[in-house]
């Protein structure tokens, strides 16, 4: 029994024993190899863990002296090798201010303020190439060929990182800089634009924008300033300069040209720091001033400049004007891109959140309509909106307003009686016979006075146009003595310049479009309705000279004893309708009559012997009933005037308020003769 326990008590310490061996075995660190080839994959997991890994996987030793909390993911689906490994994790530290300073195979994680005192890699070299693309703690040696090292160093002064460590060496003309190679690349970016040949003379300047980008001011500055050098024998100065001069004058105190002789021997350069949003600027220190001034423009913050404005529109419509002005901005902003693509320049500085040259208003305004008050509220700079105020104030002004004085007769004729005989007994210019009826010297006439694009289009059967001279009266008097006439309407109308104005004097009459009988016998009607009556739609378009260009098109209406079978049980009614449209111009106060809409009657003419046809059934034989036909033509007059100011259109309405009467008849002699001499009056202005 003593010895079966001895056996267990050895067997047990035997297999504890290989247990511990085996993990040993599994927790030794690979052997270090340069060519290690490793893949990361940790998502928010403490910065230990993966320090661990690498010890673990890569064979690194190491040592920290700091304590690691923050948690951190770093994702390489690439193998890496050391060099690379070491790189991505300082690319993760240097956020932390940590460091990863390797020795061997030795991985020290240090405070970054220290790391610059470890055993760090030492460069030298002038370009970027000279420089490793890590994130790594090195010390790099910055040789300066032209420019003076000491001046360099404390030009760029405040764009070196507080861990940096930062000295010039006169004897070498050198920079020594202690930083991560990502920050010292950075740095020597910039002292390749400042160390020139001239840069012993050259005056250098640091600007830190706020708005706007350092990438995109220093590209325009080098841009204007290399496009001035190629033009040099053509134009001379570039903008900058041509702004110094201005203030400055063309020359010096000892009556040279100053500024040429700076701009022929110093060229002017701008480097951009991203990291720090700086622009470091190397040239003559006149010509710095100037750049000052328009860096000092292009930073300003948008959103401080910007104010709102009401803008009280007093004749235009708030929802109109703002639609057009900002289709104008969009059109500004199109043209401003394609001058920039024609010229290969970008010409553009974006700002923070907003940009724009100096024409490019598109995201520079923003503007609402307030259709309660017809005002325009506007966000923008005072400089932008005293540039578009202007625009507005002319688009707000007062819209010339005409009166149209109308007179739609109708004319009944026999059958004896020509067409055209109306016009010849009316004096004036401008007949116009569309189906050749008229004289080609009175076209002509029209031609010379108005030009051919006003000349009427088509108005159908004997369509004409004729502008009348002389007495009106006499005029109505001529056409009463070769037929029937009647006034069918005599209406004024009052619109603004460009706007349809519609006249409709008639009814709404119904008439059936379709029939059906349902299933049960039941018949349903659909029932349209027509506007018959007199419709005159005018369009006038005035000119600065008075000419009065009227789109007019007249049509008139009526039903017809006719009808079209449309089903069995339902007929409809047939519409006869005379419409034209012509376009005419004419002096302000000027006549014009469109005539030519013929018809054809049938009337019915009723004769019976006096006395003997009233008697009741008997009167029958002393009667009898004739149906004659009519040729019945429509004429419109229309006479204009013009009011371009608000007071002149008060004149006109107390003038024909003055010259209005009470008509009981609209054809009564007395009140087509009170409207003839309003036609031709002029208001009193």
């Amino acid at each position: 029994m003593k010895i079966d326990k001895k056996l267990y008590i050895i067997a047990a310490a035997l297999i504890s024993a290989c247990f511990c061996m085996a993990q040993a075995a599994e927790d030794k660190p690979a052997k270090f190899s340069e060519d290690v080839e490793i893949k990361l994959n940790f998502q928010d997991v403490p910065v230990a863990d993966v320090l661990d890994y690498l010890s673990q996987e890569a064979g690194f030793v190491v040592v920290s002296d700091v304590v690691l909390t923050d948690r951190v993911t770093v994702v390489s689906k690439q193998p890496l090798d050391a060099d690379e490994v070491v790189s991505l994790i300082n690319s993760v530290l240097v956020d932390m201010d940590y460091a990863a300073v390797r020795v061997g195979r030795t991985l020290k994680i240090l405070d970054i303020s220290r790391a610059k005192y470890s055993s760090i890699p030492v460069s030298s070299g002038s370009e970027l190439e000279d420089v490793p693309e890590t994130d790594e703690v090195i010390t790099h040696i910055i040789p300066i060929k032209y420019a003076d090292a000491v001046k360099v160093k404390d030009d760029i002064a405040s764009l070196i990182s507080e861990q940096a460590d930062f000295t010039s060496n006169e004897a070498s003309n050198s920079i020594i800089i202690t930083d991560t190679a990502s920050n010292i690349r950075r740095i020597v970016k910039i002292i390749q634009a400042l160390d020139t040949r001239m840069a012993s003379i050259a005056s250098v300047k640091v600007f830190n924008l706020v708005y706007a980008e350092a990438d995109n001011t220093a590209d325009l500055i080098n841009e204007v300033f290399e496009q001035d050098t190629q033009e040099e024998g053509r134009r001379g100065r570039n903008p900058f300069e041509r702004m110094m001069r201005s203030r400055m004058g063309d020359r010096d105190d000892n009556g040279s040209s100053g500024a040429g002789v700076i701009s022929q021997n110093i060229k002017v350069r701008a480097a951009a720091d991203e990291d720090t949003n700086t622009v470091v600027v190397s040239g003559p220190s006149d010509t710095l001033e100037i750049v000052a001034e328009v860096v000092e423009k292009i930073d300003k913050n948008p959103a401080e400049e910007r104010s709102f404005f009401v803008y009280k529109l007093k004749n235009a419509e708030a929802a109109n004007l703002k639609d057009v002005l900002n289709n104008l901005f969009e059109k500004m902003e199109d043209f401003n891109e394609d001058d920039r693509e024609s010229s290969g320049r970008r010409g553009n500085i974006r700002r923070g959140g907003s940009g724009s040259s100096e024409t490019d208003l598109s995201e520079e305004v923003y503007m609402e309509a307030e259709e309660d008050t017809n005002s325009l509220i506007i966000m923008t700079s005072q400089e932008n909106y005293d540039k578009i105020k202007p625009i507005i104030d002319e688009l707000d002004e007062p819209v010339p307003q005409v009166l149209i004085k109308v007179l739609i007769a109708e004319v009944a004729r026999n059958d004896d009686f020509e067409l055209g005989t109306e016009f010849s007994v009316l004096s004036g210019k401008g007949f116009v016979d569309t189906d050749g009826d008229g004289t080609a010297d009175s076209l002509q006439a029209d031609s010379e006075l108005y030009g051919t694009e006003f000349l009427p289009s088509d108005l159908g059967d004997g369509g004409a146009v004729k502008i009348l001279e002389g007495d009106l009266e006499f005029a109505f008097k001529a056409l009463s003595s070769i037929g029937e006439m009647n006034v069918l309407s005599r209406p004024y109308i009052l619109t603004s310049n460009n706007q349809t104005a519609t006249i409709n004097v008639g009814k709404e009459v119904p008439f059936i479009t379709d029939t059906r009988t349902t299933e049960t016998g039941q018949t349903i009607n659909t029932i349209q309705y027509e506007d018959i009556g007199i419709i005159l739609e005018v369009t006038p378009v005035i000119n600065d000279e008075g000419l009065v260009t009227m789109d007019i098109a007249p049509e008139i209406s009526n039903t017809t004893t006719e009808t079209v079978p449309i089903s069995e049980t339902v007929d409809a009614t047939v519409f006869s309708k005379r419409s034209s449209e012509s376009r005419v111009a004419i002096q302000d106060g000027q006549t014009i009559v469109i005539g030519g809409l013929m018809q054809d009657d049938d009337k019915e003419v009723n004769k019976k012997v006096p006395l003997l046809g009233d008697i009741p059934i008997l009167g029958e034989l002393f009667k009898s009933r004739d149906i004659q036909k009519q040729k019945t033509e429509l004429l419109i007059f229309l006479t204009p005037h013009v009011a371009d100011r608000n007071e002149n259109l008060m004149k006109i309405s107390e003038n024909e308020k003055t010259n209005s009467e009470s008509i009981s008849e609209i054809d009564s002699n007395p009140a087509l003769k009170k409207h003839i001499e309003n036609m031709q009056s002029q208001p009193k202005q």
